[in-house]
């Protein structure tokens, strides 16, 4: 089992600056291009990017000068294929409303979502994405955007948020990309107490086109975690969520328990569930290890 360190890059920000999570900071594109290297050299190779844009809109997020594309240029050109970069493919850090999705008269409109993110995975792609990661939570997703990689000549892979459970434990991340939205995405998202449906759209995602596929959350899904695991014919990615990270953090700091314990055994758990890669913000822990 791997590390895949999620980053932040950010475009309101000047170098480092810290975030809502506790060691987990806010980067501009020069200063997340030094962490990757500092962690390259430390023993992580793997990072999943989040933007978090100066300026809301898609076309602020698809350009150039666009945060994430700009990293992705700069890291590759620095960097080369030391790293694997995958590029998170989500609507809310790019949209006024903070949807994952794009609404029309207050119901999805899936045709103009795909497009949306179809456009972002492309922009990703030609910037030097290995991977993108699609989190719409939408059925067809994975072939959509598969369409528009192809149609670019991109030979980009696919990572999809497969199994992703309606959460609670998503708010640390939302404040991070300063998201305002909150329980509305759980219309959409898949309801925690139906496995099966998790466990079926991870299959559709499969026969779709996914080269790997994640679990998110994890801690609470083991049992999600493990059944993916068995059945699955990609790799498969564990994500300890924010707020899953956040409070082990807390429970350590207010409840007298050892942060390197408390890593370790999430890490122990899931490691037995068999995936390849756990996504997450505790690098530092799992290079103890």
């Amino acid at each position: 089992m791997d590390y895949i360190e999620c980053l932040f890059v950010d475009g309101t920000v000047s170098g480092s600056v810290p975030g809502p999570m506790p060691g987990v900071p806010r980067l501009d594109p020069d200063a997340a291009v030094e962490h990757v290297a500092d962690r390259r050299d430390r023993g992580i190779s793997r990072f999943l990017v989040f933007g978090v844009p100066a300026q809301k809109g898609l076309a602020a997020g698809c350009g150039p000068d666009g945060v994430v594309p700009r990293f992705l240029t700069c890291a590759r050109e620095r960097l080369g294929d030391s790293v694997t970069l995958i590029a998170d493919v989500g609507l809310s850090p790019y949209s006024a409303d903070g949807h994952s999705v794009v609404m029309s008269a207050g119901a999805i409109d899936e045709a103009a979502s795909y497009r949306a993110a179809a456009e972002l995975a492309v922009a990703f792609a030609e910037a030097g994405a290995d991977w993108v990661a699609p989190c719409l939570s939408l059925p067809n997703q994975v072939g959509e955007i598969g369409k528009a990689l192809a149609g670019a000549n991109a030979d980009t892979r696919i990572v999809a948020y497969s199994a992703k459970f309606s959460s609670g434990f998503y708010g640390p991340y939302r404040a991070t990309v300063r998201s305002s939205l909150g329980v509305a995405r759980k219309a959409y998202q898949t309801d925690y107490t139906d496995a099966g449906a998790a466990i079926a759209q991870v299959g559709a995602d499969i026969a779709q086109g996914a080269d790997m596929v994640i679990v998110k959350p994890s801690m609470l899904y083991l049992d999600v975690l493990a059944e993916v695991c068995r059945t699955a014919t990609v790799p498969v990615c564990a994500f300890h969520v924010s707020g899953e990270y956040l409070s082990l953090v807390l429970a350590a700091e207010h409840g007298g328990m050892d942060a390197a314990d408390l890593f370790d055994e999430y890490h122990a758990a899931v490691r037995r569930c068999g995936p390849d890669y756990v996504i997450g913000y505790a690098g530092d822990h799992f290079l103890r290890r």
